[in-house]
């Protein structure tokens, strides 16, 4: 089996058997996804239980129909990634992997109690662990060797201090009105996952990136592929609610969009420019 010089930067052993991993829960996740969209008794009954909120329909369809679209995708990489180990496969794989965890993390923790809560559950572990035992796959010594362009890497930084910027002041205006009235809102797993996991994350990240830290390079990637899947789950979502009665908050929509485009251009930037420092000296000469 032929295996590339720049998976050196890989524990091949650890990385395979996180993608084994990748694999079981792309599976789950495809699974649960077309449940949720041919089955339409899936959310109707726990909906008529008063558990789950209608309201919440247009993001959960928009999240099956993106995680349909993830999950075919990393079965694909982790297929193709067994056979030839890749550096830059199993950055992206562990981006689709963040999103997994946000969107059916988001079903645990609200307590969608449908027949398959339990899949969720599974997928939620899965993805857990798949993140942490591929982020611990990298090799220290070989990633302090790749690098990416300084204006790539400043941009970067910028872009995921602007959405923590954007996003952690609204978070917590919209859920102080809900505990000043001692209120519980609908939507409040976003505000846990968000404010407790994510946002502090890309700040790290946004961290290392502007004071040039090897394993920002790696980290960097894995947020950019998240924050592409779960924006352009969240745009569709938006988009889709006036066909679940409410009202469509077109600002969000631009927002969520804006932020989709913004983060493929420079998930594609980072993927062909994030090469071992010596080959981007080469370049440059």
């Amino acid at each position: 089996m032929e295996i590339k010089e720049s998976c050196n930067m890989i524990n091949i052993r650890k990385s395979r058997l996180t993608t084994i991993m990748m694999l079981i829960l792309s599976l789950l996740a495809l699974f649960a996804s077309l449940e949720g969209l041919l089955n339409k008794s899936i959310y109707t009954d726990v909906i008529s239980t008063g558990v789950f909120s209608k309201a919440l329909m247009p993001g959960t369809f928009s999240q099956d129909i993106i995680s349909v679209l993830a999950a075919l995708i990393l079965a694909l990489l982790s297929v193709i990634f067994l056979k030839r180990p890749d550096y830059k496969s199993f950055v992206i794989m562990l981006g689709l992997v963040g999103y997994f965890l946000y969107g059916y993390g988001l079903f645990v923790i609200t307590g969608l109690y449908t027949s398959i809560y339990h899949v969720y559950m599974a997928i939620f572990t899965l993805s857990i662990y798949s993140l942490i035992w591929g982020l611990t796959s990298f090799e220290p010594d070989q990633v302090k060797h790749y690098r990416l362009p300084g204006t790539l890497r400043i941009s970067i930084g910028i872009f995921l201090i602007v959405i923590v910027l954007f996003f952690v002041p609204m978070w917590l205006a919209i859920l102080t009105s809900y505990t000043a009235k001692h209120l519980r809102p609908e939507f409040y797993g976003v505000f846990v996952l968000d404010l407790c996991i994510v946002m502090p994350a890309f700040g790290i990240i946004a961290a290392k990136l502007l004071r040039n830290k090897p394993f920002g390079n790696i980290l960097v990637g894995v947020a950019l592929m998240k924050i592409l899947t779960l924006c352009l789950s969240l745009a569709i979502g938006e988009s889709v609610a006036p066909l679940y009665g409410a009202s469509a908050n077109y600002a969000m929509i631009a927002v969520y969009s804006a932020l989709t485009i913004f983060s493929f251009v420079l998930i594609v930037s980072y993927l062909r420019n994030f090469k071992k420092e010596t080959l981007l000296e080469n370049v440059n000469t």
